[in-house]
């Protein structure tokens, strides 16, 4: 999972470490806040392209106040479930904790 793209003249990067993506709603957790309130983004594709400029909502929570019906659209189908979710997030992240705040941002791709 990574976080590119500062400037705020352009919609920044949403990076992946796994980018699948289905058509219509998809849904990425992120660690933090650093994503609550942007209100579009750029993807960053599997070929290393970017994609045209999309809107994103976003809503934040702890993580364990998430269950596996929040993760239905997760991009990643190894992350659909909160235990799955959980596993990718700590191989990513070591040290993260259940209890920590994350964004939920949601997408529509056609």
């Amino acid at each position: 999972m990574t976080d590119t793209d500062t400037d705020t003249s352009t919609p920044p990067i949403l990076g992946f470490a796994e980018p699948v993506f289905a058509a219509g709603r998809n849904t990425s957790v992120r660690r933090g806040t650093r994503w609550l309130g942007v209100s579009r983004v750029r993807l960053q594709l599997a070929d290393g392209r970017l994609s045209a400029a999309l809107p994103l909502q976003t809503r934040q929570c702890r993580f364990d106040q998430l269950d596996n019906a929040d993760l239905a659209f997760e991009h990643d189908p190894a992350c659909r479930t909160v235990a799955g979710l959980l596993a990718t997030l700590q191989h990513h992240y070591p040290g993260f904790d259940p209890g920590e705040w994350v964004t939920v941002c949601d997408f529509w791709l056609d």
